[in-house]
């Protein structure tokens, strides 16, 4: 793992800070030494371009996600990848060595040190002790922390109890993140997670607010009466995406909502020709917000 994501690195960050990474990587791994490794952590930011986005093309990718699954670099920034690949070399050493480092690394990070930190956590040993490391994280105001461990990151998805996956769930909805970057969001429903979501809707809706449509994909296939109301509403709303959402619930629900096919055939025929998915909505949706924060 750690080969490949040096050499994504290599393709976009200057000769010279890939070699000193390699050395100051092959040194730790022979002997690992504490100072000399926070150092090094720290010392990123004087070696590679804050600016820079690395450039991992599809079947780097690809490589990636077959040994991790879920795990991505996408759109990383230098500074995130090299410090992730130092990680792994923390990784490697004995479990109250890494426990106790990681810990006091993330006690004095900097905002990107813990950026890179928390991505690294699908790559590293000892899961069962991260799960309050993590947990921890999601309780920042600061969004780039929260998206770090929440968007494009399988550890939570893989570690979480029930309880931890509905509060950083519900908490994206609150603060407006694209749930569709949620690895996981599709295959952990549950019904005490569907039930709040349902709850949240009245709410908004009583107060003639919307709750975003991504958020009904947590209560495909736990349909009872309430909820399953909850979609005729949506199949009727003057939203685009909420009869959209509305439409990709009915079609996974096994024959309890095809009352409302009628109402919502236009969005039906857009997912049976493949323009329609949970991932298509998502990002029609996040790039509708972007539009919106520009104006």
């Amino acid at each position: 793992m750690r080969e490949r994501l040096i050499e994504i690195l290599g393709k976009t960050a200057a000769p010279e800070a890939v070699a000193w990474l390699q050395q100051t990587v092959a040194e730790q791994e022979k002997n690992f030494q504490q100072r000399p490794f926070y150092y090094a952590f720290s010392g990123v930011s004087r070696r590679f371009d804050k600016k820079a986005t690395t450039d991992a093309g599809d079947d780097q990718l690809a490589s990636l996600a077959e040994a991790v699954p879920g795990f991505t670099v996408e759109d990383w920034d230098e500074f995130r990848l090299a410090r992730v690949i130092l990680l792994t070399v923390l990784a490697e050493q004995e479990k109250d060595i890494f426990l106790e480092n990681l810990k006091a690394l993330i006690g004095t990070a900097d905002l990107r040190e813990q950026v890179a930190i928390f991505s690294a956590f699908p790559l590293l040993p000892h899961p069962e002790a991260l799960v309050e490391f993590a947990t921890d994280g999601l309780r920042s105001n600061i969004i780039d922390i929260f998206d770090s461990i929440c968007l494009n990151n399988p550890f939570a998805s893989d570690n979480f109890t029930d309880e931890a996956w509905n509060q950083m769930v519900l908490k994206a909805i609150f603060i407006t993140r694209p749930l569709y970057r949620i690895v996981g969001h599709g295959e952990r429903t549950n019904l005490a997670l569907a039930e709040a979501i349902s709850d949240l809707a009245h709410e908004r809706w009583a107060a003639g607010r919307m709750i975003t449509p991504e958020a009904w994909r947590s209560c495909t296939n736990l349909l009872d009466e309430r909820i399953s109301g909850d979609f005729a509403q949506m199949a009727g709303s003057s939203e685009a995406n909420d009869r959209s959402a509305a439409a990709l619930v009915v079609c996974a629900a096994d024959g309890k909502l095809d009352s409302l096919r009628d109402s919502l055939s236009n969005e039906i025929a857009a997912i049976q020709s493949g323009e329609l998915t949970w991932h298509s909505l998502g990002q029609t949706m996040e790039e509708q917000l972007v539009r919106k924060s520009l104006t």
